[in-house]
């Protein structure tokens, strides 16, 4: 009688039932840990941009007066047409472009120059749980300037002073923030997409309370920290999104 040597035992069925939960069990580790660095990075990275932006702030007010910056400016130089966002600089060649390839200069905003470490894009758009609609090819910050206090979306106003507020460390001037879009292509009604929005004021439906369901702000007297949705203004056509207000639409609160 001959015997193969290199015969072995095959798998029962309970132990082949054993060895799938614990590879399911370890996949499911692996994406959990992978999902958690995600969002670290995410934190840390809003937490970057929240705070060069708050020391830049303080800096340019310390130069002008305590007045802050406009929202938005008009450049008619014929070497620099365009607009001077509070974010950076768009040439007059991309307004007309489709969203998406649109390109701005972060460099060329009101705040350059005063940004001591310089802002990165931020990722959290792309785990909100819908697609992400870029508005500009050359990056997004993830990061929202109180329209209130820079002169209104279209700069027609006079900007607010920080001597202007009784209790500026209530003030916000920067927030993550962010719009759920349904109405312009590839985004519709029934493909809500997540598209980064750089202002907020007492109408907007435009903060992004990204980290844990709660968005990291900054304040007027160079503080910062975390507010809370105010549930009553999540937007409903993605509120797995977590894009609302943290106070009902046409209050002023934490605004000025």
């Amino acid at each position: 009688m001959r015997h193969n040597l290199n015969t072995r035992p095959a798998f029962t069925l309970i132990e082949l039932l054993v060895v799938v939960a614990i590879v399911g069990v370890l996949a499911t580790l692996t994406v959990a840990v992978a999902q958690q660095a995600l969002l670290t990075t995410s934190l840390a990275t809003s937490a970057a941009n929240i705070r060069q932006l708050s020391a830049g702030a303080v800096a340019y007010l310390a130069d002008n007066e305590h007045r802050f910056w406009l929202y938005r400016r008009g450049i008619a130089d014929p070497d620099r047409r365009g607009v001077e966002w509070w974010y950076g600089f768009e040439a007059e060649a991309s307004l007309s472009k489709p969203e998406g390839k649109r390109t701005i200069d972060m460099e060329g905003g009101p705040l350059a120059g005063y940004i001591p470490g310089g802002i990165s894009a931020d990722p959290s758009f792309r785990y909100t749980g819908k697609p992400f609609k870029p508005k500009y090819d050359t990056g997004h910050i993830g990061v929202g300037y109180n329209v209130v206090l820079g002169g209104g979306w279209l700069g027609r106003n006079e900007p607010m002073k920080y001597w202007d507020f009784e209790r500026p460390g209530e003030v916000v001037v920067f927030a993550t923030s962010a719009q759920v879009n349904t109405f312009q292509a590839p985004a519709s009604s029934k493909n809500p997409m997540i598209e980064e929005f750089y202002g907020f004021d007492e109408k907007e439906t435009s903060i992004h309370f990204r980290h844990r369901g709660r968005a990291m702000v900054a304040f007027a007297n160079g503080s910062a920290g975390f507010l809370d949705i105010d549930e009553s203004t999540r937007d409903k056509r993605a509120p797995e999104a977590n894009v609302g207000r943290f106070a009902p639409k046409g209050s002023f609160l934490h605004l000025r």
